[in-house]
């Protein structure tokens, strides 16, 4: 499963990629960037929307919670740990 910012950066990958224009290149390496820096948000906001629900069940060991909520988001989306 992808994050709809992975599905967003392949498909403005692909856009960039069917094009030779040296500006259309240009911007779209912007836009990509920019879309890399709000997926490092969004896996942010995922690992701890992860962590908030499993602390409010009251199984969650605190000590594990970054780990464990790493591990979450590294399996559902597939991102780097």
């Amino acid at each position: 499963m992808k994050t709809a910012m992975q599905e967003l950066i392949d498909d403005l990958r692909g856009f960039r990629d069917e094009h030779t224009s040296p500006l259309v290149i240009s911007r779209m390496n912007k836009v990509l960037l920019k879309a890399s820096l709000l997926l490092t948000k969004e896996k942010e906001q995922i690992v701890n929307a992860y962590k908030e629900g499993c602390s409010d069940g009251g199984f969650f060991d605190k000590k594990w919670d970054e780990v464990r909520a790493e591990e979450y988001y590294h399996e559902t989306y597939g991102g780097d740990k």
